[in-house]
């Protein structure tokens, strides 16, 4: 694990040492996990705008990519595949800390979201 030093503000650096302390972690385990959930929220907010982008341009997606599976990034498509699995691999391997949505472009489908598996802190 590499180890980055943030600048805070003396106030919110007094309050996460106060939080921290209340719930009985050290100040690194929390910010650890606020950032977490904070990165988590986003990702999850990238896929809603990635299937928006993809609803938004379904019928050349039909056209273009029918039947198989797309990857989509920014709202463009970065690969496709028949292999659902190998698809997710590969997309993974080159966008390993963001949200990509992987989707069947078909006419009539079924909204999937699956997220990465996560350690939750209690």
């Amino acid at each position: 694990m590499s180890t980055t030093v943030l600048a805070i503000p003396e106030e919110m650096a007094t309050g996460l040492q106060q939080a921290a302390f209340e719930m009985g972690v050290s100040t690194e385990e929390l910010a650890e996990k606020a950032i977490g959930r904070y990165l988590r929220q986003e990702a999850e907010r990238k896929i809603e705008r990635e299937e928006i982008a993809y609803w938004s341009q379904h019928k050349e997606l039909l056209e273009r990519f029918g039947g198989r599976y797309i990857a989509m990034h920014r709202g463009e498509v970065i690969d496709s595949d028949e292999d659902e699995i190998a698809l997710y691999v590969r997309a993974q391997r080159k966008h390993p800390t963001v949200g990509i949505l992987i989707k069947k472009v078909g006419g009539d489908e079924e909204v999937w979201t699956i997220r990465s598996p996560r350690v939750e802190y209690d």
